[in-house]
């Protein structure tokens, strides 16, 4: 049943972007089997095979990294934590001197990136870890930092002065996928396709706040604003380039309730 506190599962036809299968757990499950559960319901229920898995650090784990690593069939892109166990600040230790070679830097929607590949052991898997510097996002809140915090920056050891430079903008992505950087970064965001999604439920079609109270009427509430979703993202791509918003041609439709045409 619906908790408190729920998590929306979204699947996306990667050739059109659109929904075409949701689920609602409880939000604070977040592992492997969530994970699975989705790969195999969405085959069972659709006959639709799950090749790539886009996944925030809450998901990447020991679980996750035993049954997707390099050789496994679908690929998976995940952010890694900074936590215990997992390499984050070593790759900052071993990567921090090649962070201002032209070599390995690129653009991407306006912001420069330090990135760097390295094949990694991880719980005895073989993976691929990412290393990224988001140069933009470091320097600005770097400055914020600077500004606020000044007693505190001088007195942090000099080690420390070097690794707040790049803070804000140092990142880690852990794959089974052997790609380039730009490229598997370029993936990553692509998850921003989900977000398109969410927001136009959010934004447009009131998702949110849900304001039911019972298991029943949540889950219908959602799968109404799922199929309003995907019959608004439909109409987006019809009247994309014709001259015609979706909001206009919605204004013109309030106000008839009966439409005949000369063809009846």
């Amino acid at each position: 049943s619906s908790e408190v506190m729920s998590r929306l599962i979204l699947v996306l036809d990667a050739a059109t972007g659109l929904p075409v299968w949701y689920d609602i757990i409880p939000g604070n499950v977040l592992d492997i089997n969530t994970v699975m559960t989705t790969v195999n319901d969405v085959a069972a229920s659709l006959g639709i095979e799950i090749e790539s898995l886009v996944l925030d650090a809450g998901y990447v784990s020991r679980e996750l990294v035993d049954t997707y690593h390099i050789g496994s069939t679908k690929t998976v892109i995940g952010r890694m934590p900074a936590r215990r166990g997992f390499p984050f600040k070593e790759l900052y230790w071993e990567t921090k001197g090649l962070m201002d070679r032209g070599k390995y830097a690129f653009v991407r929607n306006g912001h420069a990136y330090f990135g760097y590949k390295k094949e990694i052991e991880l719980f005895g898997q073989r993976e691929f870890a990412y290393v990224y510097v988001d140069k933009f996002n470091a320097l600005k809140r770097f400055s914020d930092y600077m500004t606020e915090n000044e007693e505190e920056y001088e007195c942090l050891k000099a080690k420390d002065k070097d690794w707040m430079t790049v803070k804000y903008g140092f990142f880690v992505l852990v794959s089974n996928l052997d790609d380039t950087p730009k490229s598997l970064l370029s993936n990553y965001f692509g998850r921003t396709e989900v977000e398109v999604v969410f927001k136009t439920s959010k934004e447009y079609l009131g998702l949110l706040p849900l304001s039911k109270w019972t298991d029943e009427t949540v889950r219908g509430k959602i799968l109404h604003d799922i199929i309003d979703t995907t019959a608004l993202l439909l109409m987006r791509k019809q009247l994309m380039g014709k001259g015609v918003s979706v909001s206009e041609l919605l204004g013109k439709c309030q106000s008839l309730m009966c439409f005949k045409d000369r063809n009846n």
